[in-house]
């Protein structure tokens, strides 16, 4: 590696990598298992299939833990350290995405959503090769970091790497669309595959359409026409799943009352195996309405003080075996005064 490639690297504070060799000791690994993480990969990943909405599913790759801990290490020492756009929401460290993404549009009348087609699958193993070679690294080294990163020749969804690199690699296509938005007094953020646009001049924004998918297919993406929509203060205004309400924002009221109904059966069954998802569930909307965990512990409370629950034993015994935070007071047993 020249010298001019170093300064680089030192500079962005990312690792100096020489060769093949230097790589794995720098990962701790036999260069051996290197190889093999890197050239066979087919041995390296389980592929699981996700339903979705629409009724067709989402195909994940997703990792062994070899290759795993390989990807975490490339994401936290090499492309977290690499900046991403400003219009790039999700998948970045430290910031609500989802919030932050809403926020930039509440003020604005018109809203124009648009997603890109297979996102992940559209990003080729010659641009994550060329993402490495800009950051600084030497043919060699760039070609097996993207061979680590890339599943059959594409971007796997599911591996550790793949968000971060698809944002790094989107950078010049943010450019260019809050270029052209900028000039036309229209917002726009990218939440991964999702494309928001907004502007008080409903004209404005239909002038752009043609505009952004030209700009996207030239970058490599293709629309989804099935997913373009347009919302205005006559309906209600959604952002990447987040509703938009008086310029405030707002988790939909039937997430949350599905929440309720979780916490409910669950005491009331006394069947506790959605925990996780149950307070999953709940960190997310407090994520986006500040203070929503507070309410729900209450909620939580005033059920667990009513009288059909205390007077039951076993309900009791399986809350206070498995209450959903610890903060939580135990259930108090009272014995049924008609007894």
């Amino acid at each position: 590696m020249n010298m001019s490639n170093n300064v680089i690297l030192n500079t962005l504070n990312v690792p100096i990598i020489n060769d093949f060799k230097h790589l794995a000791e720098q990962l701790s690994l036999t260069q051996e298992l290197l190889h093999f993480l890197t050239y066979k990969k087919q041995y390296c990943y389980t592929q699981k299939e996700i339903p979705k909405k629409d009724g067709t599913s989402r195909t994940l790759y997703v990792p062994h833990l070899a290759l795993k801990v390989v990807q975490r290490w490339i994401l936290k020492e090499i492309l977290e350290k690499i900046n991403v756009s400003y219009q790039a929401m999700a998948f970045v460290p430290k910031r609500n995405g989802l919030r932050v993404n809403a926020e930039y549009h509440k003020k604005n009348i018109f809203i124009l959503e648009m997603d890109i087609k297979k996102f992940f699958g559209s990003i080729q193993k010659k641009q994550v090769f060329q993402l490495f070679c800009k950051i600084g690294y030497n043919t060699d080294v760039s070609a097996v970091l993207a061979n680590l990163c890339i599943y059959e020749d594409v971007l796997p969804q599911g591996a550790v790497t793949s968000p971060y690199i698809a944002n790094l690699v989107t950078y010049h296509l943010d450019v260019r669309l809050n270029g052209l938005c900028s000039r036309k007094d229209i917002v726009y953020t990218r939440y991964a595959d999702d494309l928001s646009f907004s502007s008080n001049n409903r004209t404005k924004l239909n002038s752009i359409e043609k505009i952004v998918k030209y700009i996207v297919k030239e970058e490599g993406f293709e629309i989804n026409e099935k997913k373009t929509r347009y919302l205005s203060n006559d309906v209600k205004k959604t952002i990447t799943g987040i509703t938009i309400n008086n310029e405030e924002v707002h988790v939909d009221k039937a997430l949350k009352k599905k929440i309720r109904a979780m916490i409910f059966n669950s005491i009331v069954n006394k069947d506790y195996t959605r925990n996780d998802k149950i307070k999953g569930s709940i960190a997310y909307v407090d994520s986006i309405e500040m203070g929503y965990k507070e309410k729900i512990l209450n909620y939580i409370i005033q059920i667990t003080e009513k009288g059909q629950f205390k007077n039951n034993i076993d309900i009791v015994n399986a809350y206070n075996k498995n209450k959903f935070f610890k903060s939580l007071p135990y259930m108090q047993y009272e014995e049924s005064p008609f007894y």
